[in-house]
This record gives C-alpha cells, sequence and structure tokens, in this order.
C-alpha cells in the first residue's frame, strides 16, 4: 500500500510538472485557470450574515438560518482548510429541525487571519465562545465539529467545561481527534514526523514564490479525493472540496498546521460526559483514523461511537445522507429529552 502511494505520489507531480512546463510554453493556454471561491453544489438557504469579534480584535464571519424560533440551535464548526461552506450537505437537513450557525473559522473563508501566533487551538476555543455568544446567546446549543472543528469543541470544553450540560445540551465530533494527529497517509512514522516538520516552511515559502501556488494547487487536486473520500464520489464533489482547500491561503495553513502535532484535549473530554455525544469516524479515514474516535468514545463513557463504512475523513462530504441522519436523530433524541 505505501509503495502504491509513493508511485500515486510521483505521478501526480509527474504531472503538475508537465501542465505546468505547457502552460508557459502555450501562453497560460493550457491548464486550469485561478481557482477562484468554490462553486457550492447544492442549493442551501442563505441566512443572516454576522460579524463576531474575537478576544483579540480578529472579525470573524458568522451566518444564521432557520426560524428564530426553533427549540434549538445547531452550530457549525468546520475542519483545518475548510469554510463553512463544507457543511453545504447538512444545512438544508438541519434547518428544518433547528435554528443553524455556522463560521469561517479565524483565516478560513471570509473570516480575518489575526496574528500568526493566534493559530492556536486554544484560540480557536475562545473564538467558538464568542461566536456562541453573539449568535446564540438563550436557549440550548447543540455544537457539530468536523476534523480541527471537533478540536474548537474541546478547546472549548476545557476553558468553559461549565457550559455543557447547560448551555450546551449535545455535541456531535465527526472525524476528529483529542490526541495528536499524525496521519500516516501510507508513510512510515519517521517520515512523518519529518513531513510534520517541515511542512509549515514549506507552505510559507511557497505563499512567498507567487509562481508555484499553480502547481500546489493542482498537486491538491490530483491528492485529496484519494485520500479524503473512501469511495467513489460524483466528480463536482470532488472539485467543490479541492474548490474548499485550494481558496484557503497557504500561510494560513502554514499557521495551524504545527497545532495537529501538539494538540492534546484529552482531559477536557469528561466535559463532554454532562451532555449528549455522538462521535461519527470514517471506516477508511487516513487522517483521524476510527481508533482516535474509539479512544474519545471510551473517555466520553456517554456516547454514541458510529463508524461509516466505505468513510473516508471529508465524509459529510462523502455520505452526507448517513452523517444528516445521525446528527438529525441526535437533534430527535434532544427533543425527547426535553419534554421529557
Amino acid at each position: 500500500m505505501r509503495a502504491v502511494k509513493a508511485v500515486e505520489l510521483g505521478l501526480a507531480a509527474g504531472l503538475v510538472l508537465t501542465r505546468t512546463a505547457l502552460r508557459a510554453a502555450t501562453g497560460g493556454l493550457v491548464g486550469p485557470g485561478s481557482r477562484g471561491a468554490p462553486a457550492v453544489p447544492v442549493t442551501r438557504p442563505r441566512g443572516e450574515s454576522r460579524t463576531v469579534i474575537a478576544d483579540d480584535g480578529v472579525a470573524l464571519h458568522a451566518e444564521v438560518q432557520g426560524d428564530a424560533g426553533a427549540p434549538v440551535t445547531v452550530v457549525l464548526c468546520h475542519g483545518y482548510a475548510l469554510s463553512a461552506a463544507s457543511w453545504s450537505f447538512q444545512t438544508p437537513d438541519l434547518v428544518r429541525h433547528a435554528r443553524v450557525v455556522l463560521w469561517d473559522q479565524r483565516g478560513h473563508g471570509r473570516s480575518q487571519r489575526g496574528p500568526a501566533e493566534h493559530a492556536t487551538v486554544d484560540q480557536l476555543g475562545r473564538d467558538l465562545r464568542a461566536v456562541l455568544e453573539d449568535t446564540a446567546p438563550h436557549g440550548p446549543v447543540v455544537l457539530v465539529g468536523h476534523s480541527m472543528g471537533g478540536m474548537t469543541i474541546m478547546a472549548l470544553a476545557e476553558q468553559y467545561p461549565e457550559l455543557f450540560g447547560t448551555r450546551i445540551a449535545a455535541t456531535a465530533l465527526l472525524a476528529t481527534s483529542a490526541e495528536p494527529v499524525l496521519g500516516d497517509l501510507g508513510l512510515p512514522r519517521h517520515g512523518m514526523r519529518a513531513v510534520h516538520r517541515l511542512t509549515p516552511w514549506a507552505l510559507a515559502l511557497l505563499h512567498r514564490l507567487t509562481p508555484l501556488t499553480g502547481p500546489v494547487r493542482e498537486l491538491t487536486g490530483a491528492l485529496v479525493p484519494r485520500h479524503a473520500f473512501a469511495s467513489e464520489v460524483p466528480p463536482h464533489v470532488a472539485d467543490f472540496l479541492v474548490g474548499l482547500i485550494g481558496a484557503t491561503p497557504l500561510d494560513v495553513l502554514a499557521d495551524f498546521f504545527p497545532q495537529f502535532r501538539v494538540h492534546d484535549k484529552v482531559a477536557a473530554l469528561a466535559a463532554l460526559d454532562r451532555a449528549e455525544c455522538l462521535v461519527l469516524a470514517g471506516a477508511d479515514d487516513v487522517v483521524t483514523p476510527p481508533s482516535h474516535s474509539e479512544a474519545i468514545a471510551r473517555a466520553v463513557p456517554g456516547a454514541e461511537l458510529v463508524v461509516l463504512p466505505d468513510a473516508g475523513h471529508a465524509f459529510p462530504l462523502e455520505h452526507p445522507g448517513q452523517v444528516n441522519a445521525h446528527l438529525v436523530g441526535l437533534l430527535r433524541r434532544h427533543g425527547r429529552l426535553r419534554t421529557a
């Protein structure tokens, strides 16, 4: 398997170099043009835009959708290199049952970047608190986090454990981890350590070398679908994911990347057991394997653990129907608990 992935990397790199050379030789006529904001592959409702000011002055973009009188507010926290748009497949179903808040984590989507030294999971936890205070100051809240978004929820739990079981009625953690994330991607462990050390430097360098950003984006386009999904997805879904990642500045990726090697929120998981907790994992996730979700479920005895078959790291896009069914089920169970 490792040999196959190494060959894939080599072929992808060769393809990128070939396309780059062709574009240079033809004055840019060969190959895709510059990528703007990704086209949303589904029609999703539009809501009220909000600007939330974080505790360090960074402006965060949020959007509120659905019935203001709904019995619960769902706050969706997206993953690394994505944006609130990554929930496009979930939002239409969720707004039928709840008021929905989407927000762009700092440096992503339409939110400001902020100082590089503030690109930490702990800061994201404080950002989430600011979003809650601005968009959902009253009533029960269900927090949903994918990948880095789940880490954001854990940071909030570490900083404000008293919110869980009171304001926060339930949480859903999707494809995430409470421990360091090294995701082997078919490489030996020492190889991944080297990748984690070198990647921030390489991303920062590439950000400064503008002519190289195009080839980097093309390499992303060649590799991301293969490692994000474990089953066949429509081409427009893969393109959508690549577009989301391509819209995230390389310097932002460089700022946050070191966080995953040192991430440790195991102690914070105790607070999650004060509220209902759903843990969803992809059976074939190579970034946060099911073992990470299993460890979370062991630390939160009341949690429900579901491992989705034939699912990679981006399973909210890969299997939206299954994900939506579990999230809506969580909301319905919460409704029964509140009326019991």
